[in-house]
């Protein structure tokens, strides 16, 4: 019997097709590493470095940063010091493809950033809140937060509060809204929803609504999370796991999802090699590097 816990990828990847539920359960680093996905995984992060320091400037400068760029080009300097300096360290072998990427990284940042400003602005005048309110409300008070329940653990970027007082999760995805199908915005929504299931087990406080974060074209996608929702992922996680208990699921014969699937490179190895036991990792080329 596989060990007892699940993870919001894995039963939101399950609704897409039971064997990449399972592939995302064994072999959680079993994607081909390339360009296009490296890049991704490295804007994620700068987005969520620059949350983190604009969060701190505010907190430390209070209203001043309306007054004042300079702030926002030392926290460009540091994001830029970060991609490169983690850069070196995990992807060197991209490091020349990542560096070719921050100019577009920083103008989107950029907008990014007047857009939460003009949110904190907006929140003051009308909302009338003081300005550390505003902040709590435009800003993450939680980024990579490791959360664990009911035999789930999961890691989301990003958690608000909102002016109700409910949290809200947030996804970010590194590509552009438009590029995200129907079938991926279905799977969407149940990982959004076992991180919430999540946020109400640690902070005691309700989720009502979560959304992604698409940073190629600064754009949202909400969801609104209800109690049916939750109670379906729990037991969904259930499923997963007798699903799990019985072996490797076979493969489908669906191109619409095969073609758009990330884990496609894993999945037909696996298949070559007549695997449908539970192993060890099976590690890709590139996945060492």
């Amino acid at each position: 019997m596989m060990k007892l816990y699940e993870t919001p990828t894995s039963i939101s990847s399950f609704e897409y097709c039971d064997r990449l539920g399972a592939l995302n359960k064994l072999y959680p680093f079993g994607g081909s590493k390339t360009e296009a996905t490296v890049i991704g995984n490295v804007e994620h992060s700068s987005f969520e470095e620059y949350y983190n320091l604009f969060r701190l400037d505010c907190l430390k400068y209070k209203s001043k940063i309306f007054k004042n760029e300079k702030y926002h080009e030392k926290r460009f300097e540091k994001v830029v010091e970060y991609i490169e300096g983690s850069s070196k360290i995990f992807y060197p072998s991209f490091y020349q493809h990542i560096t070719d990427e921050i100019p577009s990284i920083k103008f989107r940042l950029n907008l990014h950033y007047h857009q939460k400003l003009q949110e904190i602005q907006k929140l003051i005048k009308s909302s009338k809140f003081k300005f550390e309110k505003a902040v709590s409300i435009a800003l993450p008070f939680a980024i990579e937060k490791k959360l664990a329940a009911y035999n789930i653990v999961g890691r989301v970027d990003c958690v608000y509060k909102a002016s109700d007082g409910s949290l809200i999760p947030e996804d970010l995805k590194s590509h552009s809204s438009r590029f995200d199908s129907l079938i991926h915005r279905d799977s969407h929504k149940i990982q959004l929803t076992a991180y919430a299931v999540l946020i109400e087990a640690e902070y005691k406080l309700p989720v009502n609504l979560a959304r992604i974060f698409y940073t190629k074209d600064l754009s949202y996608e909400n969801f609104d999370i209800t109690k049916k929702d939750k109670i379906r992922v729990l037991k969904m996680k259930d499923k997963l796991q007798s699903i799990l208990d019985k072996g490797l699921p076979p493969v489908i014969d669906d191109p619409l999802h095969c073609n758009h699937c990330y884990k496609q490179t894993l999945c037909k190895k696996i298949a070559e090699e007549g695997v449908t036991e539970p192993t060890g990792y099976i590690p890709l080329e590139g996945d060492l590097d």
